[in-house]
């Protein structure tokens, strides 16, 4: 026995809300793997680094605190990128999800939605955390709290360093 299933707008926009939702979501779980092993890698390495020094195996002198804040440094920004990267895929990914909220509540509320701009609603029925399309953070919080957790780590442990210093 053969089935029709017919696909709607009213299913394409709902389904593709839930995957968006689910999309949401993953990205946020990457993004917290990030943060999480930025600050393993990094806080681990520097209680490494500080052990070795108490135990005499490797000498506190300048050379050391300038490879301590490089690799402080250059670890910070590759986090830093690495999560301002994937925050700006999910936010395209909540954008467009918003977007088709608002075409279902339209066509929930009204019993249908003026779609005279189809071409928009086709965009937002594609993928949208990998399109290349600049982001406006006006509209969302968080930029700074990216800045503010890798930026911070970095000034307390040049802080840190210049008072190590011999």
């Amino acid at each position: 026995m053969e089935t029709d299933h017919k696909i709607t707008i009213d299913s394409l926009i709902s389904h593709e809300i839930e995957g968006k939702s689910i999309a949401i979501a993953r990205y946020d779980e990457f993004i917290w793997k990030v943060r999480t092993g930025y600050a393993v890698f990094l806080y681990g390495s520097l209680g490494i680094i500080v052990g070795l020094v108490s135990k005499g195996t490797i000498e506190l002198n300048g050379m050391t605190i300038y490879s301590i804040l490089a690799l402080v440094i250059g670890f910070s920004g590759f986090a830093a990128l690495l999560d301002y990267s994937f925050m700006i895929a999910k936010l395209r990914v909540v954008n467009y999800r918003d977007k088709l909220i608002e075409f279902a509540f339209k066509r929930t509320k009204n019993g249908q939605a003026n779609f005279n701009q189809e071409d928009e609603l086709i965009d937002c029925l594609k993928s949208s955390g990998e399109k290349r399309e600049s982001f406006d953070w006006s509209k969302r919080p968080g930029l700074y709290r990216i800045f503010f957790y890798y930026g911070g780590t970095c000034i307390v442990c040049i802080i840190a360093s210049v008072l190590l210093k011999p």
